[in-house]
């Protein structure tokens, strides 16, 4: 069972990579729009190689090969800060995503021909695919690992607002150097791609859980394998009047899966209520 779901897990992450790729190739360089990524920095490395020096190279991207230079130092800064298996899904999702962007070839002619309609549809499509790939463990490097970090350090930081900041940076480069549309249209993307990488990546949704049990011990197999704290006391049915031990816990969205499978392993008879997206002040731990 955990030899199949971490199989799904690295099928999910390179998957959403490829959503990535397919929304910038495909819906936004053709109308030469810019990501306020690092993949609008790789962009804009690429368009200074060609223009000034002269560099080309025919039947591929270069923003991908660009891409995974400038991701080698950001993953080496996150090794420290989460488990083992998110840099090596990352590895092999950072090196997918960018041989993809080089070979993936880019419509002459756009497919989506308005550029506000392909703005929202690209950020959608863009913001998903890395939030899906954040979800099953992995990222697709760039601001995701910047933000990956920033998430964990500081509590008021999302991968999603740490984009919007970056992109501020591009788009002031990308303001001296091009036309006021492109740089609008541009933005309206990077907006609705953190808008959807943060509504699709379950660690910013955090999540209350209260739980009733007979077992006593449930709530110390929780505390050992989620490390997460709680707060108990016991109770008694109103309808059997058996003796009931509740304990309450917050966990981020992607730990709910993992918290039922251990209540059910000790308690099958238990009752669980969760309750998504709650406000939380205080010493929350984010881990990844």
């Amino acid at each position: 069972m955990q030899t199949r779901k971490t199989i799904a897990n690295y099928v999910g992450a390179l998957l959403g990579a490829f959503l990535f790729t397919i929304a910038i190739n495909i819906v936004i360089v053709p109308h030469g729009l810019y990501s306020g990524t690092l993949t609008g920095v790789a962009q804009a490395a690429e368009s200074m190689l060609v223009d000034f020096a002269g560099v080309t190279m025919p039947g591929f991207n270069l923003t991908g090969i660009m891409l995974l230079l400038f991701n080698i130092p950001l993953l080496i800064l996150v090794l420290g800060y989460t488990d083992r298996s998110f840099p090596v899904k990352s590895i092999i999702c950072i090196i997918f995503q960018t041989t993809t962007m080089a070979i993936v070839p880019i419509p002459e002619v756009p497919l989506v021909h308005d550029p506000l309609t392909a703005a929202i549809v690209g950020g959608a499509l863009a913001g998903f695919g890395a939030g899906f790939t954040l979800r099953c463990g992995g990222s697709g490097g760039g601001t995701d690992l910047i933000g990956v970090y920033c998430s964990v350090k500081y509590p008021n930081f999302t991968v999603g607002k740490v984009t919007l900041i970056f992109s501020a940076f591009v788009y002031a480069y990308a303001l001296i150097r091009f036309d006021l549309n492109i740089v609008i249209y541009s933005i309206i993307f990077t907006t609705l791609y953190a808008f959807a990488l943060d509504n699709s990546h379950s660690q910013n949704i955090k999540s209350n859980a209260l739980i009733f049990t007979t077992n006593p011990d449930a709530v110390h197999i929780v505390m050992e394998k989620l490390y997460r704290g709680a707060t108990c006391w016991e109770g008694k049915g109103a309808y059997s009047g058996q003796r009931t031990h509740i304990f309450m816990t917050v966990i981020s969205k992607y730990e709910v899966s993992h918290l039922k499978r251990i209540i059910k392993e000790v308690d099958p008879r238990a009752f669980i209520i969760i309750n998504d997206k709650v406000e939380v002040s205080g010493n929350f731990i984010k881990k990844l």
